[in-house]
């Protein structure tokens, strides 16, 4: 199955966050270099189906 991720225009990382938003626009920030801006990159990744009810150790 595949997704889209928010990924840092800086750094790369996939760790960004939504910081702020409303009439202002959107504003992110990367928890990895500090990054802040409303510009991040969409990746689509592969990720793993879960099946409900299954349980992985």
């Amino acid at each position: 199955m595949k997704t889209w991720v928010a990924t840092c225009p800086e750094c790369g990382s996939a760790d960004v966050v939504y910081e702020a938003g409303m009439m202002m626009g959107q504003k992110y920030r990367c928890q990895k270099c500090g990054y802040i801006g409303s510009f991040v990159l969409e990746k689509e990744i592969e990720v793993e189906k879960e099946v409900s009810g299954e349980h992985h150790a």
